[in-house]
């Protein structure tokens, strides 16, 4: 969160405007708070997309309520870092800050004075304060000893990232067209600044020496571009030295690179303040030549004699001399102008400028919380049933590095069936027996719960509704750093359902990070359901596969033992569905299938391995299909592994999926898969290399898959071999738990980020893609 009194036309606030929005999005999500009134740029902050941004409207009188409504934005945005330049913004931000309990405070300083002229009070504030600042970030290497000699900061909290623009966005070829706008003729010579009329700026030096240039170069023109309350002054001053013809005020402008383009040479001439202006990187960026009086950083951006000319401030006569030379000399003129664009495009990109950034908040996010023990993880869940999920978070517990990794289970209602080998693997299970849905006792023992144990991490799955909603408000209630949504579904706008309800979705922005099974999930949320189209629907978001255990290879024995546990023939082709027996797997396409196939293969068996409300629906349907008597319903199973060697084939006909991890134990098994295609299945199975991939609903492709695996037994071998390959390489349960815990340790700051490497991951807003970090 970036603090500011306002967002007026400055280079300080262009700076906000400018770097906020470019900061890696998988990295960061930012939020501005101006104390004051909006002021001129927060439309272009807000324009941008990537910047939520408030104005609080309160006066220099109204500190006591500012720093209340601060500290409220802080405890709902909860930053990582609050960032506060200005006077009043450094003072409250940093007040604020620590009420609301926020783990770092930067002060970004954009002013370079010579000495220290803070009143007492504000050197009592900054004394006070010093404790609790992490860091101070200059944008210029002339304000360290500023920052260190004279306001006494210590030089280890100092860092310096210097202002940069984009090239790209600046036209470096003349162009005239908009002098037509002022009367200025196209052929003139055009001299301009460009600068808030303010003091410092000091445009008094600038018209004194237009006087001075004029009196070489009579036909110069002059270009004041900035808006302010001296304008009239200045207006008036400039008509008592006789500039008035000559002399144009533009006011505050849009097309400020177009106006570069028209201009000859561009002054800068403040006499103080002044550290690394944003304007003059314009100006040499669009391929102007600069004449500046040498404060500040400016002496860093400008080379003497190279790309322009730094003159001593408040000498006007050196500033007209130095333009009447680049005047009367076109040439030189144009080689100054492409040295300095060059320099920027060499030395200060704004991609550079962004990048320093990143880099430095990193620093200050990582640096100071390292070293601390294992991330305690409480994943709340609604109860611990058989299903797929259920299961993975099982086996990532068990694959956890309990040095990394300390996981705990919370049931909002009782244990549910895996509760008790979630005990068994020696796990903490709380079961919080919640008695209905307006079971009011709930959240504030889930609060206690997770203070007691000072959780730093919580974790939800989204299609328990209660725990999305009690764990995510409880986390925050109880001040848990991190809390995470795991998102195991898609493609349920074909049933007319969403994966997150749209309370969920519309409050997105409460949870640090969604954790998907995909970047085509990804781009399916954001798609269909509108995931990161508004502020309240965006947050971070990393891919993290489901893994599973790497089963042992079938042996003889253990496929004759499964025919027998299964009560099929040792000669039949078996086609194997695990799923539960519900309208998601779509039993009746895979009907359809099989009885498409056993016409071409009459000792094809289809195995269902699943319990669910359509058992009674499913045999009925298998007898009018014609397969009944080559169907066996086995129920829901403990002992899944130890089926699966008794299959020749995994089929599955879903019409929604997410990754599932029956079909991940097919391929660790050296079954190749029929699956249709939807949710991550494309992914996981290359069709024609791991099995095949057909279309929902497609009974017809499917069954003719399945014919082709019957009667080719070595084509089943070579994919078998090369799914479980797969599963190996890509797929298992220890680089699902190693994912959590790097993406837990870095959202925690206990991990280093140059040693994590690059993830595929997605983030939750369009077009980007991510590294959750801060």
């Amino acid at each position: 969160m970036y603090v500011v009194p306002d967002l007026v036309a400055g280079g300080a606030e262009r700076h906000v405007v400018q770097v906020l929005p470019c900061l890696d999005p998988s990295a960061f999500i930012t939020r501005v708070v101006c104390i004051g009134q909006e002021g001129r740029l927060f439309a272009d902050l807000i324009d941008s997309g990537a910047v939520t941004a408030r104005a609080l409207h309160r006066s220099r009188w109204q500190a006591i309520q500012a720093c209340a409504e601060l500290v409220r934005e802080m405890k709902g945005f909860r930053p990582d870092i609050v960032l506060v330049r200005g006077y009043n913004a450094e003072v409250l931000g940093r007040i604020g800050a620590a009420a609301a309990h926020v783990p770092h405070t930067v002060v970004w300083a954009h002013d370079c004075r010579d000495g220290d002229d803070r009143s007492r009070l504000r050197r009592l504030l900054d004394m006070l304060l010093e404790p609790i600042t992490d860091a101070y970030f200059g944008v210029a290497e002339a304000q360290r000893r500023y920052l260190v000699e004279d306001l006494g900061h210590p030089a280890r909290k100092v860092r310096i990232i210097r202002n940069g623009v984009d090239p790209s966005a600046l036209d470096p070829r003349d162009d005239k067209a908009a002098l037509a706008d002022f009367g200025v003729p196209a052929e003139a010579p055009v001299v301009g600044i460009v600068a808030a009329l303010r003091p410092e700026k000091d445009h008094e030096l600038f018209l004194d020496a237009a006087r001075r240039v004029l009196s070489v170069v009579a036909d110069a023109h002059f270009l004041v571009v900035g808006g302010g309350a001296r304008r009239e002054r200045l207006e008036s001053l400039a008509c008592v030295q006789g500039l008035r013809e000559r002399v144009v005020f533009t006011g505050d402008r849009e097309d400020v690179p177009s106006l570069l383009r028209a201009m000859d040479v561009v002054v800068l001439c403040s006499r103080t303040v002044e550290c690394f202006p944003i304007s003059l990187l314009e100006a040499m960026a669009a391929g102007r030549p600069v004449v500046s009086t040498a404060v500040g950083g400016v002496p860093e951006i400008v080379a003497d004699g190279v790309t322009g000319y730094l003159v001593p401030i408040g000498d006007a006569a050196s500033l007209a001399a130095r333009v009447i030379r680049l005047l009367r000399d076109p040439a030189q003129c144009r080689k100054f102008g492409s040295a300095a664009r060059a320099r920027v495009q060499s030395e200060f990109t704004l991609d550079r400028a962004v990048a320093g950034s990143e880099q430095a908040l990193k620093e200050v996010a990582h640096g100071l919380r390292a070293g601390a023990g294992p991330v305690r993880l409480t994943v709340v869940l609604d109860q611990a049933g058989v299903g797929g999920i259920e299961v993975v978070l099982l086996e990532m517990f068990k694959a956890f590095d309990p040095v990394r990794v300390r996981p705990r289970l919370v049931c909002l209602r009782e244990g549910g069936a895996l509760s008790r080998e979630f005990r068994e693997q020696g796990f903490e299970v709380t079961e919080l027996d919640r008695s209905g849905r307006y079971d009011m006792r709930t959240l504030p023992r889930l609060v206690r719960l997770l203070r007691k144990d000072r959780t730093d991490a919580v974790l939800v799955t989204h299609h328990h509704h209660a725990s999305l909603a009690l764990g995510r408000l409880a986390a925050l209630a109880a001040h848990v750093p991190v809390n995470l949504v795991a998102v195991h579904d898609m493609d349920l706008t074909s049933v007319g359902d969403r994966c997150l309800p749209r309370w969920a979705m519309a409050s997105l922005f409460l949870s640090t990070a969604v954790v998907l099974l995909s970047e085509k999930q990804g781009e399916y949320l954001e798609r269909e359901e509108g995931m990161g189209a508004h502020w309240w629907s965006r947050t971070r978001s990393r891919v993290i596969a489901n893994g599973t255990r790497i089963l042992p290879v079938a042996s003889l024995s253990a496929r004759a033992e499964a025919r027998v546990l299964m009560n099929l023939p040792a000669d039949a082709f078996v086609v194997g569905m695990i799923a539960r027996l519900s309208e998601q797997k779509a039993h009746e396409v895979a009907f359809e299938a099989v009885a498409r196939a056993a016409d071409a293969h009459p000792e094809l068996h289809l195995a269902l391995i699943g319990g669910g409300e359509r058992e009674g629906e499913l045999r009925a349907l298998a007898d009018r299909a014609g397969i009944g008597g080559r169907t066996v319903f086995l129920g829901r199973r403990r002992d899944v592994p130890r089926l699966l060697p008794g299959l020749d084939v995994s089929c599955l006909s879903s019409v929604h999926e997410g990754a599932p991890m029956t079909v991940l134990e097919s391929m660790t098994m050296g079954l190749p898969v029929v699956a249709t295609d939807c949710g991550c299945l494309a992914e996981m199975i290359i069709d024609g290399e791991h099995g095949f991939i057909v279309d929902v609903g497609d009974s017809e492709a499917l069954g003719a898959r399945l014919v082709l695996l019957a009667q080719d037994p070595d084509l089943r071998a070579r994919m078998g071999a090369r799914a479980r390959a797969r599963v190996q390489q890509r797929y298992r349960i220890d680089q699902t738990a190693d994912g959590y815990a790097r993406l837990l340790q870095t959202l925690l700051g206990r991990s280093t980020p140059e040693l994590e490497e690059p993830p595929a991951a997605y983030v939750a807003t369009a077009g980007h893609r991510d590294e959750a970090a801060i």
